[in-house]
């Protein structure tokens, strides 16, 4: 039996009126377009796997989810003491450090997969405006460890919300969920090379929803 995953009542207090508040926010300040909501289970494990544009990717992803999924989010933001790391944690996020194996993350992580819950995870670790670079391979040990079924979720223009803003304009942004699946088999391949291939197919698929500018390195060819 797998230990639930406990929150203080802080969390669990903050966690539904923060939700309401960032949707209301992201409807008012911009041109809202979201698609595939009828792929989303209705429950289990899974992984909810994002590209990462900006700081608000992750608030559009857990805000408009159907239900408050877990999330992992950088250590370093977490600590900081601005008004993104104060959300983070009051949120919930669990922290994990963006460089080298973070033990104590991996064990959180599956604990939520175990305990059926789903968990956001942005594969690049960090920011890229510019569009899909240098994924780490934290999502694919995951659904490798777990056979956790991966939910591919595309976020586009999110960098340019405040900048439009001051131009007397809204922006709009995306979010297209995909169909849930799960990671090919590959027989007699060493764990090293699984996780290279895994994490790149883990990309494709979020790279598969994007529109072209935001794809980065996964262009099609």
């Amino acid at each position: 039996m797998t230990t639930p995953i406990k929150h203080t009542l802080g969390v669990r207090l903050y966690r539904p009126p923060t939700r309401a508040f960032f949707r209301f926010i992201y409807r008012v300040l911009t041109h809202l377009n979201i698609k595939g909501m009828e792929n989303i289970p209705s429950s289990s494990g899974y992984l909810l796997t994002i590209n990462h544009l900006s700081y608000y990717d992750p608030p559009l992803a857990l805000s408009f989810w159907p239900y408050a999924p877990e999330a992992l989010g950088a250590e370093e933001i977490m600590n900081d003491n601005g008004i993104i790391g104060l959300i983070m944690r009051w949120y919930g996020t669990f922290p994990v450090k963006r460089d080298g194996y973070d033990r104590a993350a991996l064990r959180t992580s599956l604990k939520i997969l175990q305990n059926d819950l789903p968990l956001l995870i942005a594969p690049e670790g960090t920011r890229h405006p510019e569009g899909m670079r240098d994924p780490q391979h934290g999502a694919a040990f995951l659904a490798m460890k777990t056979s956790a079924p991966l939910i591919p979720v595309a976020i586009s223009g999110t960098a340019n919300i405040f900048r439009k803003l001051r131009q007397g304009r809204k922006q709009t942004i995306g979010m297209v969920i995909g169909k849930p699946y799960n990671l090919p088999n590959l027989p007699n391949t060493a764990r090293r090379d699984a996780l290279r291939i895994h994490t790149d197919y883990i990309m494709q698929k979020i790279s598969e929803l994007l529109p072209d500018r935001h794809r980065g390195m996964y262009k099609k060819q």
